[in-house]
């Protein structure tokens, strides 16, 4: 008796139909503005001077899902920028809402700061209150496009952060040829820091190479007293998480 075997699956028409409810399900977003801005703030961490805030995205669709799942999804169908840009304009519009000596933080992405939209978005914006996060969402083959796109905005004031350093696959790289302002250390590292040393060596390791270039270090994912004590003792300058304060939605911003 002839062997049974399955047909093959034809997987192209599901994957495609997928595609197109993603797509159809982010242009509604898009169309809709479901999504608002939050702000978390940034505290100095030798004095609790509040020195700015972060700008993060929330989607405003239910069942919820996270801005994560959102933007992937997003760059998956090809309207990664579009979200990114819309959600920028946003964040942009409760700028004026802080006092002048706080900076705001924008999460980019490479391919963001590369986009014709970008520039002109940050038209009229004192850019010496803005700290440009660069994001992971994709990588980086060449850098040189991007030093040149970044170049006329920090002439102008603007500092550049390196986003999840200590999680990322290619932070390290983004760290030797972009130089940055600012480090941001990602959670996975700061998480339980004051009762792991080999941590708190890596993070030790992470402060000597920014003071040797002149550079902050942002601590993520602040939740417990003593992490906080901890994180103090190894010199981070700055810090951010839910023991220090929550995200904000303001009213005001678009």
């Amino acid at each position: 008796m002839p062997s049974f075997s399955p047909a093959p699956r034809a997987t192209r028409p599901f994957s495609d139909l997928s595609s197109r409810l993603k797509r159809g399900r982010i242009c509604e977003m898009l169309q809709q503005r479901s999504f608002r801005a939050a702000y978390q703030p940034i505290f100095a961490m030798a004095d609790d001077r509040l020195v700015g805030v972060e700008a993060l995205t929330r989607v405003q669709v239910r069942p919820y899902r996270s801005p994560d799942a959102w933007f992937r999804d997003a760059y998956e169908v090809g309207l990664g920028p579009d979200l990114e840009i819309e959600t920028l304009a946003t964040a942009l519009g409760g700028l004026d809402l802080f006092p002048t000596h706080m900076f705001l933080a924008l999460n980019v992405s490479p391919d963001i700061l590369l986009d014709q939209r970008f520039s002109p978005l940050l038209e009229g914006v004192d850019a010496k209150r803005l700290v440009l996060e660069l994001t992971e969402h994709t990588a980086v083959d060449d850098y040189r496009p991007l030093m040149t796109a970044l170049r006329p905005l920090r002439d102008r004031g603007a500092r550049l952060a390196i986003d999840d350093v200590g999680a990322g696959y290619a932070n390290m790289q983004h760290i030797l040829s972009l130089r940055p302002d600012i480090l941001k250390i990602d959670a996975s590292l700061t998480n339980n820091i004051h009762v792991c040393p080999s941590r708190a060596a890596l993070l030790a390791g992470l402060v000597q190479f920014a003071r040797t270039f002149d550079t902050r270090i942002v601590a993520e994912g602040i939740e417990v007293a003593p992490q906080l004590d901890r994180l103090r003792e190894l010199g981070v300058d700055y810090g951010q998480g839910y023991l220090l304060g929550r995200p904000l939605l303001l009213k005001r911003a678009r």
